[in-house]
């Protein structure tokens, strides 16, 4: 297809359509006939149709992202699931196979997309709930049949995960992503009005009608628990919007509405109408007036701005590389100008756009990229995605060049600006190194306004950058040719000592005689302490003067000629 069709987003976005998107609308369809008590072939391709009438079935893929195959993935599950069942307790050896074929199903959508986990955390509880009502009737022996067909499942998904993707299961299983994430999720009212207004409200009331006809309701029950816990666990648990997470509840709608249509058949032409008119509304560029309780959606999305950013990414390209963008909204991000410079010149792609921090719980403090940056791109506001609190660490940097911090000394404002949409876009270029004590004060400003919630934070910063550091197990690694300095980024408030080792290849006898220097700075970058001992290799242990107020250490080394060193400092 790519060779068919060129390598353009139309391309790309017709690939998530064939390969992810249409299977899971054939899916749907699939769990449809499992539930509703209609002819199947009508049910199945009434139900695929309709799927590709829902916001929440389409945004993903529309947007961009592959998302969608992670929901196949669990639709079939349940698909699975509700074919092999038996309203007995007896569990066969077929059913055995069928059960390890469903936690494959489910590690595979794990394995796709991480937040898929919610979904299978929904699955199994509402598989638990729907068994339980079969205890009254087989009493130990649907106890025990619940319980082999539940950690079936769950036994055949962790070994998937762990023979597959073992790094992956460990990696999931010990790191706290709901820390990490926490700058993503919003308030409760917030996450309601986003997908309530995002599918459309009408939908929802047409689903929940439609799950209230179901004649077979021992059958419906199961998906329709999953769709309650997903909504449960969003709400209450996750709280995350974005477009591709509206596929936790697509299912939800579609199945609700396809039942709708065909167990209540006088309203069913209706519900098409207005299903279709909701379509229109949110998934067309039509200028149409809202309409309450239908889709506010999700529109293709269309810049009127393109010359500009073309202008913009063609004076980036003159500018001295890396590239540090200090904004993160839709009107212009790091990720946007390495999208629009591979648009217009895919043979020649010369920026070097830094990943630089965007949230406050997952990145660490902007210090490090905007000390090696030799442009920096500055909006004349702040521009952000998520709640503007929980973006601090791109509000204080662009702050730091609005407000002109002493930082800002260090690079040189070009006369012409960029208008992109409603702002103006300015650049700067750097025209020295910045010194220790600029890094300092500069560091001791964002920490004021950046709260220490992420558990990543560098402990050690060259300053200014060339050194490798490297953290590892318990102690950073610092790689350079002397002289070379590091910053400590946690200010010190008591008595301690640092610990290290320190080895050189130096041979020359004069370059080998230097000494390490460790100083201890004010906020304002300024020496208040300072104490220097001869450069010798091996493990050391130098004693820390306690310092009156909290104080920043820098250690640095350096010598009479230039040395290669190796440097070891412990956390």
């Amino acid at each position: 297809m790519l060779d068919a069709f060129g390598l353009s987003r139309f391309t790309y976005i017709l690939s998530l359509v064939l390969v992810y998107l249409l299977p899971f609308s054939l899916s749907l369809g699939a769990v449809a006939t499992q539930i509703i008590q209609a002819p199947p072939r009508s049910v199945f391709w009434g139900t695929v149709f309709l799927s590709l009438l829902s916001p929440f079935t389409l945004a993903t893929s529309l947007r961009g992202l592959p998302d969608t195959g992670g929901m196949t993935l669990i639709c079939l599950g349940i698909f699975l699931y509700l074919k092999s069942h038996r309203s007995n307790a007896k569990v066969r050896l077929q059913t055995v196979f069928t059960l390890i074929l469903v936690g494959i199903l489910l590690a595979g959508a794990i394995a796709f997309r991480r937040h898929f986990a919610y979904s299978v955390v929904a699955f199994l509880a509402a598989m638990l709930m729907w068994e339980i009502t079969s205890f009254w009737s087989w009493g130990l022996r649907a106890i025990a049949a619940t319980i082999l067909r539940a950690t079936t499942i769950g036994v055949s998904a962790l070994l998937t995960l762990a023979i597959a993707m073992p790094n992956f299961l460990q990696d999931s299983l010990t790191r706290n992503y709901r820390a990490l994430y926490s700058s993503f999720t919003y308030p409760i009212p917030e996450v309601l009005h986003y997908y309530g207004n995002g599918a459309g409200w009408l939908l929802w009331g047409l689903a929940i009608l439609g799950w209230l006809t179901i004649q077979d309701s021992q059958r419906g029950a199961f998906p329709f628990l999953v769709g309650l816990w997903e909504i449960g666990l969003w709400l209450g648990v996750v709280r995350y919007t974005h477009v591709h997470y509206t596929l936790h509840f697509a299912p939800f709608l579609v199945w609700g509405i396809a039942a709708l249509i065909w167990e209540t058949r006088r309203v069913g032409v209706l519900v098409w109408i207005l299903v279709g008119l909701n379509a229109v509304m949110g998934l067309t560029p039509l200028s149409l007036p809202q309409v309450p309780g239908l889709a506010e959606g999700y529109p293709p999305l269309v810049r009127e701005d393109m010359a500009e950013v073309g202008v913009l990414v063609a004076a980036l390209r003159d500018m001295p590389q890396p590239v540090y963008i200090a904004a993160s909204s839709e009107v212009i991000n790091p990720d946007l100008i390495r999208s629009a410079e591979g648009q217009l010149y895919p043979d020649d792609v010369q920026l070097s756009v830094l990943r630089v921090p965007q949230v406050d719980s997952s990145d660490d403090y902007p210090l490090r990229d905007l000390l090696r940056a030799n442009t920096v791109v500055v909006p004349d506001s702040f521009q952000y995605t998520l709640r503007p609190e929980e973006q601090t660490v791109v509000r204080v940097v662009s702050e730091a060049f609005n407000q002109e911090w002493t930082l800002v000394r260090d690079f040189l404002r070009l006369n012409r600006s960029f208008p992109l949409s409603d702002l103006d876009v300015r650049l700067y270029r750097r025209v020295r190194d910045t010194d220790l004590a600029t890094a300092i004060e500069t560091l001791a400003k964002m920490q004021e306004a950046i709260a220490p919630r992420y558990q990543g934070h560098r402990r050690w910063l060259a300053v200014p950058p060339g050194p490798t550091v490297t953290k590892t197990a318990g102690e950073y690694q610092i790689s350079g040719e002397t002289p070379l300095s590091v910053l400590h980024l946690s200010p010190l408030t008591g008595t301690d000592s640092l610990r290290g080792q320190l080895q050189s290849d130096c041979s020359d006898p004069a370059a080998s005689e230097g000494q390490l220097q460790i100083t201890l700075h004010n906020r304002r970058g300024q020496v208040i302490q300072q104490q220097a001992f001869p450069l010798s290799q091996g493990p050391f242990d130098y004693p820390l003067t306690p310092p009156e107020l909290p104080s920043y250490l820098s250690v640095s080394v350096s010598s009479e000629g230039s040395c290669q060193v190796n440097l070891r400092l412990q956390n």
